[in-house]
């Protein structure tokens, strides 16, 4: 089982579109969770009272990917393998600035924010939400309960990395250029 953790603003979709020619129906997308919206912690505390994860079906899949802190599939066991991009920090935060400003999400207060306030992007950097964000999308895990971490700013190698290490042919990766 591969547990995809998509960090926003670090290529996750680009990722996706992989994982999606090699796993198909396979592959569950869970990005319910919004682990950036300022209820994040309360939401998911309400929703373990009211049901078990285990319910969602992606026990049943072969991987798993999108916008979740990565302890959330803990109960799936040792088998399952986790993977994330990371990319500079400085570059993740105003590739978020600008895509907020190209693509809103009204739903986040912190989007709104930027906008109605027009806040520049060292405002925006310094909003609390937006410090530290890989870290938060961790959870409790560190870089070395990690299978694979690829880096942005070195894609071609780390996708080179990736498919040595997952067995998933290069000719899936080359369909994302």
């Amino acid at each position: 089982m591969l547990i995809s953790v998509h960090i926003p603003k670090t290529a996750g979709t680009s990722f996706k579109d992989i994982l999606q020619s090699q796993f198909g129906p396979r592959l569950y997308l869970d990005y319910a969770d919004r682990p950036l919206a300022p209820n994040y912690r309360w939401r998911m505390l309400r929703r373990h009272w009211q049901r078990d994860d285990r319910d969602t079906g992606a026990s049943a899949c072969d991987c798993i990917h999108g916008h979740f802190v990565a302890d959330k599939y803990d109960f799936l066991g040792a088998s399952a393998r986790h993977v994330t991009w990371l990319r500079d920090p400085v570059q993740r935060v105003a590739s978020h600035y600008h895509y907020w400003q190209r693509t809103p999400d009204l739903r986040n207060p912190d989007c709104r924010l930027l906008l109605e306030r027009r806040r520049s992007l060292e405002e925006f950097a310094a909003l609390p939400r937006m410090r530290n964000v890989s870290a938060g999308f961790f959870g409790s895990k560190r870089p070395r309960d990690f299978f694979f971490i690829g880096l942005v700013e070195d894609l071609p190698t780390s996708l080179l990395r990736f498919s040595r290490l997952t067995g998933i042919p290069v000719s899936a990766i080359d369909k994302s250029n």
